[in-house]
């Protein structure tokens, strides 16, 4: 394996109570659509974006790396393309209760992991994908975010020296 992703059961609490399988917004609303429209044969991962992966080095430097929350959905695309899908896998981490983020936040986030997977979808890059107009706050008021969606380099591209010892 040149790339195994962890996945596991994301419950939301909400209330004081849990909700099983409720968790993930932006994983079921955005990055798994997308995979399946775009990249069906990555459809059985179950969490693109759980935030846990363990990778080799040579595959590591040749990949693009987006900065921001299109992080992981990107590599989870270039490393099939670049290994295929015999060389990725998933492994079950159990449970994991994290923090919710607003609806705000999550928009933001969405954005991010769509502009990652349009541009491995061969798409044209469109302008303005650099702010972020989310919806008015409540009580008015409105502001711009700032989305974080350049990429850096692979990193084989890059002039790097390293240290004897790792040569």
């Amino acid at each position: 394996m040149k790339l195994v992703k962890g996945s596991f059961r994301r419950p939301l609490a909400l209330n004081g109570s849990v909700h099983d399988g409720e968790g993930g917004r932006v994983t079921e609303l955005v990055a798994r659509p997308l995979i399946n429209l775009h990249f069906p044969a990555l459809a059985g991962f179950v969490q693109p974006l759980a935030g846990e992966i363990a990778i080799e080095r040579d595959l590591f430097r040749r990949l693009s790396v987006p900065v921001g929350y299109g992080v992981e959905i990107a590599m989870l695309i270039d490393c099939l393309r670049l290994a295929g899908l015999d060389a990725l896998a998933q492994v079950d981490l159990g449970t994991r209760q994290n923090r919710h983020q607003s609806l705000r936040a999550l928009s933001a986030m969405a954005v991010e992991v769509m502009v990652a997977v349009e541009r491995r979808t061969g798409a044209a890059p469109r302008p303005g994908t650099t702010s972020f107009r989310p919806r008015p706050k409540l009580g008015g008021g409105e502001e711009n975010g700032r989305l974080r969606c350049e990429e850096r380099p692979p990193g084989v591209s890059a002039a790097v020296s390293e240290p004897a010892e790792y040569v």
